[in-house]
């Protein structure tokens, strides 16, 4: 009988890159399976060109849970692989009986509280992929070989990446470094200012520069357009598939722990990443360049805060301009990378 396996994950952007691997690692070891993703309709485009997938069943906006599990038993399911592990999932679990279930472990549960309460600092064990990784040998019941991270990029997405370029006044296909000065947490961000001081130096050495967020974060993408006169403001003005082509137009990408940056190892763009509250060792950043400042207090957190509960924001204060240019400047000439597992 030909398995049909139902991948729950709904979000976010990040998460739902670094479950490319675990696909693919899936896909080589039941070759014939049908694999069927379950996640929010604003997310879709993730999976919509992933040769891996072969269906795509969008949680609507609004949708109640037995109307989407309804949806999802349509589809005949024979096993359910739950990379999400939240309540959501949980529930659709619960509306699937009989059919065998396979939930990943997102961390050891000993971690959980005195991190939260910001007693000790974080410190991962493995890889965040090869816990999605771990999850689909349970299924398959053996070993396997680590997949590929890799992002699939739409028949369109380049095109539409490129018209914005163009309307904003940059050359597609000229050297170009993208900034991704934003995050969904405070202490994920490095300071914009400093972001402003990459642009003016990329600027300096004839490259074009442009700044990559959503409209929520136009403050950030207007201060360094500002302070850096020549750095093209795109924030609020890219949707999901414009976003991965202007990434893959990418010479380099600088961001926090986020997205796009995910988005642009999974592409093979040479990238730096700034790791203040979170732990850069959930990664792999090999070929790639990551700054951490190692500070005794962090990684304080599994996502980021709101806010340094010590009140000092050395994590992120200690990486001076100068260190991240450094990082950055070998990667404006090292070309696409190999793709990573992790």
């Amino acid at each position: 009988m030909t398995q049909t396996v139902l991948v729950l994950r709904f979000s976010a952007v990040g998460d739902v890159v670094l479950t490319a691997p675990a696909i693919d690692a899936l896909r080589a070891a039941w070759p014939s399976a049908r694999i069927v993703y379950a996640v929010k309709e604003r997310l879709a485009h993730l999976l919509e060109h992933n040769p891996n997938v072969d269906e795509v069943v969008a949680l609507l906006p609004g949708e109640g849970p037995l109307s989407y599990a309804r949806r999802l038993r349509a589809t005949r399911p024979t096993a359910v692989l739950d990379l999400h592990g939240k309540i959501r999932s949980k529930i659709l679990r619960a509306l699937m009986p009989g059919v065998r279930k396979v939930v990943w472990t997102k961390r050891d549960f000993r971690d959980t509280l005195p991190v939260k309460l910001a007693l000790r600092p974080y410190r991962s064990s493995m890889f965040f992929a090869d816990r999605y990784h771990a999850a689909v040998e349970e299924l398959v019941g053996h070993k396997l070989p680590r997949g590929r991270l890799q992002y699939f990029l739409g028949p369109e997405d380049v095109a539409t990446a490129d018209a914005a370029l163009r309307a904003a006044g940059l050359k597609p296909g000229a050297p170009l470094l993208g900034l991704s000065p934003g995050a969904n947490w405070e202490t994920k961000r490095w300071p914009a200012e400093r972001f402003a001081g990459l642009a003016r130096r990329a600027l300096a050495r004839g490259m074009q520069v442009a700044v990559q967020g959503s409209a929520a974060e136009s403050d950030l993408g207007g201060l360094i357009a500002r302070e850096a006169p020549g750095t093209v403001d795109l924030c609020g003005k890219l949707d999901l598939r414009a976003l991965g082509g202007f990434v893959s137009r990418c010479t380099a990408f600088a961001a926090n722990d986020s997205g796009p940056m995910h988005m642009a190892r999974a592409l093979g763009v040479p990238t730096l990443a700034f790791f203040g509250s979170t732990d850069p060792t959930m990664f792999d950043f090999r070929g790639h360049e990551v700054l951490f400042a190692g500070v005794p207090c962090a990684p304080c957190s599994f996502f980021g805060r709101r806010r340094c509960p010590r009140g000092h924001f050395r994590c992120m204060l200690d990486l001076t301009e100068e260190r991240a240019w450094a990082a950055l400047s070998p990667l404006l000439s090292a070309g696409r990378l190999p793709l990573l597992s992790a």
